[in-house]
């Protein structure tokens, strides 16, 4: 077991232990790569969109593409690392294969805290878009990117460089190693940095969670992007949950350390978790960019094309009311009516001054005359009852 002040102690003491599913090879392979190609593709309709369709982009978008840039080495050292003993007995695995370990868990954890700064960063800038300037949400989106900001480089620093020099954190047989943090030899601080760079972590998922939520009161929003929003931030939870699980899984074994130290073991559960995490914090970040082009496109798929006729019908009479109350049949028996116009009707130039018609069909209230307009298809007069005459015009309004 570990010694709980000054050393970490290796023994068979776990050998009974069923193999858990997550340190399979074709599982660690199978959940990585497929988030990952997933992630990627929100990504790429991300930064079409922002590059090549509006032609708005920004911070934000460059710093999910650090993200996603990061997260992709991550995984890959991830699926490299499983010749290396992952999901195995430290015990069980040979000393080449230790030492390549501890290169793979290297760049592993280091790329995974740049990407998580990245992913963060990348929605605080998003969320400086939305939140008008001078305003407190705003102030406080600034003052977030300043402490993420800070967060990201400290404990990258303590990942990137865990040992003076560096190659001593995989060096097995290096003398007098001068480590700290992630790659500190007492038990204590080992956990202690671990912990407290997932405790933090989570913390910010909540309030990146948290500030969106403003937006559902916000003034003049509509149902439907009120139900967008929720729809997105309950995948938010879902992001906030794996930070959670994977918290959990560090505590439970303290960083892979008991009951005893076998980081090749207890660590593929740890590792999984933190690339989801980050994959599908991604995967929020880029879907309200690209998901209002895609859902027109594929309404278009199924709806090719869809037309309202509505007809409309103008008395010439002068006693409107009588044409109504005392011509019903007329009106009705005229709808498809292609008789030739009647003696008594008013003339066409009479006809194109009542500023009904011209609204129909000039919106811009011109004096040419023009009939009907293009989509606006004029039905000949008619004759009714009792010698009274109208015309009408077919309306298509393209939906």
């Amino acid at each position: 077991m570990a010694s709980a002040e000054n050393e970490f102690i290796y023994s068979d003491i776990n050998f009974d232990e069923p193999q858990p599913a997550v340190n399979r090879p074709e599982v660690i392979i199978g959940i990585v790569t497929t988030f990952m190609i997933l992630a990627w593709a929100c990504c790429i309709f991300r930064l079409y969109i922002r590059l090549w369709i509006v032609r708005a982009a920004g911070l934000d978008d460059l710093f999910v593409f650090l993200n996603m840039v990061t997260i992709t080495a991550g995984c890959i050292t991830t699926c490299v690392a499983i010749k290396f003993g992952l999901g195995q007995h430290i015990l069980q695995v040979e000393a080449w294969q230790v030492e390549g370990f501890q290169k793979s868990f290297y760049i592993m954890f280091a790329t995974y805290a740049c990407s998580a700064t990245f992913i963060k960063l990348a929605l605080l800038f998003q969320y400086r878009r939305v939140f008008p300037h001078g305003t407190m949400m705003h102030k406080v989106v600034i003052g977030l990117i300043v402490f993420t900001s800070l967060w990201g480089l400290v404990y990258g620093v303590m990942s990137w460089v865990p040992c003076v020099p560096v190659s001593d954190y995989w060096m097995t047989d290096a003398p007098d190693k001068h480590c700290y943090g992630f790659g500190a030899h007492h038990p204590k601080a080992f956990l202690a940095t671990f912990e407290s760079h997932t405790a933090i972590n989570m913390l910010l998922d909540i309030t990146l969670l948290i500030i969106p939520g403003f937006l559902l009161w916000r003034e003049g929003g509509t149902r439907a992007g009120q139900l967008r929003l929720l729809a997105l931030l309950t995948m938010g939870m879902c992001v906030i949950a794996l930070a959670a699980w994977r918290l959990q899984t560090i505590i439970e074994h303290q960083a892979a350390t008991w009951p005893t130290r076998d980081p090749t073991w207890y660590g593929p559960i740890s590792i999984i978790l933190s690339a989801l995490e980050v994959l599908a914090a991604s995967i929020c970040a880029s879907i309200p960019i690209f998901w209002p082009l895609v859902s027109e496109g594929w309404g278009k798929i199924f709806v090719t094309q869809e037309v309202k006729v509505t007809r409309e019908t103008r008395y010439f009479d002068d006693d409107d009311e009588d044409a109504l109350t005392n011509n019903a049949h007329s009106r009705n028996g005229s709808t498809v009516s292609t008789a030739s116009k009647s003696a008594n009707s008013k003339d066409k130039s009479s006809h194109y001054r009542d500023t009904y018609i011209l609204r129909q069909v000039d919106p811009l209230h011109g004096l040419e005359d023009r009939g009907c307009t293009s989509r606006r298809h004029l039905v000949p007069k008619s004759s009714g009852e009792n010698g009274r005459s109208y015309e009408s015009c077919l309306y298509y309004h393209r939906i």
